[in-house]
């Protein structure tokens, strides 16, 4: 799903680099940064980046721009709220930039569509069912991590196939065959990801998680 820069036009990649520049600038503003001051939230954080970064490691693919590998972003979003979720995810993107043959031009593309369309659609995802659905433990976990997990990289993946085509670097034909089809299988392993970690972690370690409160999902029910 990351995209090489030699397949974009340089204007493509200077847009995304301007608007995820302004978007990380609103997040380093935003950050609730008091929160992780203390040296236990310093090594959840950091352990969350290098377990992600080692993640996505694990990719396949037959062309360039049509690798897949799994994301994570749903855990990190759910763990340590969104802007959090996305400086780790600049981290994580980082990593694999430095590693893999996308270049540092294509940082920008990378980072909105594989770090910010599956960590804002998650957390809105999220107020949605806070908003609308009772506050159910069982409802955080199935719809909020096993279920955002499966649809954000979806849509990750959907907006990087649709970019690609707009851009004329990818045929239709291409992209189905060598992509889409493959969609169904990354969108089940990316739910039993997220969903199972945050099984585990809000089962023994909820005060790990940012999203998940007590009195809502627990107390009381």
């Amino acid at each position: 799903m990351d995209i090489p820069a030699n397949l974009l036009p340089q204007v493509y990649l200077w847009v995304a680099g301007i608007l995820s520049g302004l978007l990380m600038l609103a997040v380093l503003l935003s950050a609730p940064w008091p929160k992780i001051r203390d040296n236990e939230a310093q090594h959840i954080f950091l352990g969350g980046v290098v377990m992600l970064s080692l993640l996505w490691v694990m990719r396949g693919g037959i062309q360039d721009g049509l690798s897949f590998h799994l994301l994570g972003m749903t855990l990190l979003c759910l763990m340590f709220e969104w802007q959090f979720a996305l400086v780790a995810a600049s981290l994580v993107i980082a990593i694999a930039t430095a590693s893999g043959p996308a270049g540092w031009e294509a940082f920008g593309v990378n980072l909105l569509l594989m770090g910010a369309l599956p960590v804002l659609f998650t957390r809105v995802f999220l107020y949605a069912c806070q908003r609308r659905l009772p506050h159910n433990y069982f409802i955080y976990v199935f719809l909020n991590a096993f279920l955002a997990g499966g649809l954000s990289i979806l849509l990750a993946g959907a907006a990087s196939a649709g970019l690609q085509y707009a851009a004329g670097v990818q045929p239709a034909g291409s992209i189905f065959r060598n992509f889409v089809q493959i969609l169904p299988l990354l969108m089940f392993g990316e739910a039993f990801i997220n969903g199972g970690a945050m099984t585990l972690v809000v089962a023994y370690r909820p005060h790990w998680v940012a999203t998940f409160h007590d009195d809502w999902y627990v107390r009381g029910k």
